[in-house]
């Protein structure tokens, strides 16, 4: 597992100049946009992004935040996220792993994951962490992908794991505490090129717990 992580630190330093550009096949505004409105997050929230990356989803709750922090274990990715942000000083950013996060229980009324859970060590940890910084009644919405056999991506995208089944995801979600949980489909797929240029579509799913 040490292993995997020095390769996904070093996947997405590599990578983050031209970060935007890549995620643009894996996760569009449209699927980001639906999972927001689907979260339904009143307005002048706090709220937080865990493996933000350059801040694709931080955009998408601009207008619905008075104040957002993102989180990201790269660095890299950070220096391009600030970059992003400049024009705006309700956007933080914070260095850290995702099972580890420098914030105090109940701080935040919503937590997104995009795309994160999959490059986690221990998923399940991952979520109870996400689940100690929300608030009574907020809410975690996390977007990833399911279960899938593209096993070539793991070594391409240093993604520690094909995806999740779903009653995982439930499972998860009510061990860390979490009520109401609604588990669907994204509006999309994650389209990407295998090892032979063959078009891949995965499923991706929308999970959506309150504390």
């Amino acid at each position: 597992m040490e292993n995997e992580m020095i390769n996904s630190k070093a996947y997405f330093a590599e990578v983050a100049g031209e970060w935007d550009e890549i995620r643009s096949g894996f996760f569009t505004e449209a699927m980001r946009d639906a999972a927001i409105r689907k979260a339904t997050i009143p307005p002048g929230a706090i709220i937080a992004d865990v493996g933000t990356g350059t801040g694709f989803v931080l955009h998408g709750l601009l207008d619905r935040a008075v104040q957002l922090v993102g989180f990201d274990e790269s660095q890299q990715m950070l220096d391009v996220a600030r970059a992003n942000f400049a024009p705006y000083p309700q956007v933080q950013f914070r260095q850290a792993e995702g099972q580890h996060l420098p914030a105090e229980d109940n701080a935040f009324d919503a937590v997104f994951a995009n795309m994160y859970l999959h490059h986690a060590p221990a998923p399940e940890a991952a979520i109870s962490e996400m689940v100690r910084i929300l608030k009574p009644g907020g809410k975690l919405v996390i977007t990833d992908l399911d279960t899938h056999e593209e096993t070539w991506m793991r070594q391409a995208m240093s993604d520690r794991w094909l995806g999740f089944p779903r009653k995982d995801i439930q499972t998860w979600y009510e061990d860390a505490g979490l009520s109401t949980i609604d588990i669907d489909c994204a509006k999309g797929t994650c389209d990407c090129s295998g090892p032979d240029e063959q078009a891949i579509s995965l499923s991706i799913f929308v999970a959506i717990g309150e504390k």
